[in-house]
């Protein structure tokens, strides 16, 4: 495997440059001829939306197009957009929570959506349930999903609470025509649940990412995936975010410009050579210390879906049925009104997060690529 040397600088160090740059510090300059861009760049370590600017970086696209990048890794989301207050990254990878949080706390601008951010999202029973007895066939949102109206009332359900798992499993209900009044619904967080009902507790279990959902997928003769974010169409995405500063300044959005090219060409590359992803997502894992097997590996990278620049451009023009806003915009909104139900957020909160959605960026770099390659 051809790993080079990465361009990330120590975290002190990143926070100190992106801070600088964020107030203002020069993102282009001009060597032989060429312009070079830097950007300080944020996301979640080992997620699957950082995995194709670990490609770039080991393909070595961001060295041709003259950019560098130095990068910020957080654990999750909301604790990615607090160092907005501080100027601390120019544009970040992250999931709806970091997206709510990057809004509606900093301002910051949603640029578009790089895949799917609900395949490891999978609600289980045991085979013995009377949910799996029942069979498929019973659930508006799709007839793969198990169990019936019947079935499922009163079942303990072991599930996170004010998350997208929550979110996914509440739907699976709705399918239905019930509520999650109808359960007993028992909080947890994915590792605990995993635990809990690995020890005989809970009829049923909603987990989440690469832990607790592939290891029960690997255990068919036990455990039975009866719901799952996809079946529900839930909508979840992984989003590109802008600090507001960065996507004010001019040369920083030029640079933002050749960072989400490069980014998308690394997609690409990554759905042409399965087996070599597959590779730089278990070394990507192992320097940020969450090392996975080969087989986990494989079906945490076959998980959700990475769009083309066509599609993400395409969710972010057209609009949503029966709505004025854009096809991405009102899955988001979706979202954001169970999390306000939940408690989670404020009335009110839904109107802050509009006109937050810019989509000129993504559509002119899909231009320039369309105008690059006549």
């Amino acid at each position: 495997m051809k790993l080079k040397a990465l361009t990330a600088m120590g975290l002190t160090v990143a926070m100190c440059a992106g801070a600088l740059a964020g107030c203002g510090g020069g993102s282009a300059a001009t060597s032989g001829g060429e312009t070079q861009y830097e950007l300080t760049v944020s996301g979640i370590g080992g997620s699957l939306n950082w995995l194709p600017i670990y490609v770039a970086q080991q393909e070595g696209y961001f060295d041709e197009a003259g950019l560098s990048i130095s990068e910020q890794l957080f654990t999750n989301g909301p604790v990615q957009m607090e160092s907005l207050s501080a100027d601390g990254w120019d544009i970040g990878c992250t999931g709806i929570g970091g997206v709510f949080a990057g809004v509606l706390g900093y301002d910051a601008v949603v640029l578009g959506a790089s895949n799917t951010d609900d395949g490891t999202q999978v609600v289980f029973t045991r085979n013995d349930s009377d949910i799996v007895a029942a069979g498929t066939g019973n659930n508006s949102y799709s007839d793969e999903i198990y169990g019936s109206a019947d079935t499922w009332k009163g079942k303990s359900v072991l599930c996170n609470t004010g998350s997208v798992t929550q979110y996914v499993f509440v739907k699976t209900l709705e399918g239905f025509g019930l509520t999650q009044s109808d359960v007993e619904f028992i909080a947890m967080d994915p590792a605990t649940a995993y635990s809990a009902f690995v020890a005989g507790e809970g009829d049923a279990c909603v987990l989440t990412g690469a832990g607790g959902t592939f290891r029960m997928m690997t255990e068919p003769d036990k455990y039975t995936a009866v719901s799952s974010g996809p079946l529900v169409d839930s909508g979840l995405m992984c989003h590109f975010v802008a600090n507001k500063n960065s996507y004010a300044d001019p040369e920083k959005y030029e640079a933002m410009k050749v960072f989400m090219k490069e980014y998308f060409r690394a997609m690409d590359w990554i759905k042409e050579n399965p087996d070599q992803a597959v590779e730089y997502c278990m070394a990507m894992n192992d320097e940020n210390g969450s090392s996975m097997d080969e087989e986990t590996t494989k079906m945490y990278v076959e998980a959700d879906t990475y769009f083309t620049l066509d599609e993400a451009v395409a969710m972010m023009e057209n609009k949503a049925e029966g709505s004025d806003v854009s096809e991405m915009e009102k899955n988001m909104e979706d979202v954001l009104e169970f999390f306000i139900q939940c408690g989670n957020y404020e009335e009110g909160d839904l109107e802050k997060f509009q006109g937050h959605t810019d989509s000129k960026l993504l559509t002119e770099v899909l231009a320039e690529s369309e105008s690059a390659a006549q």
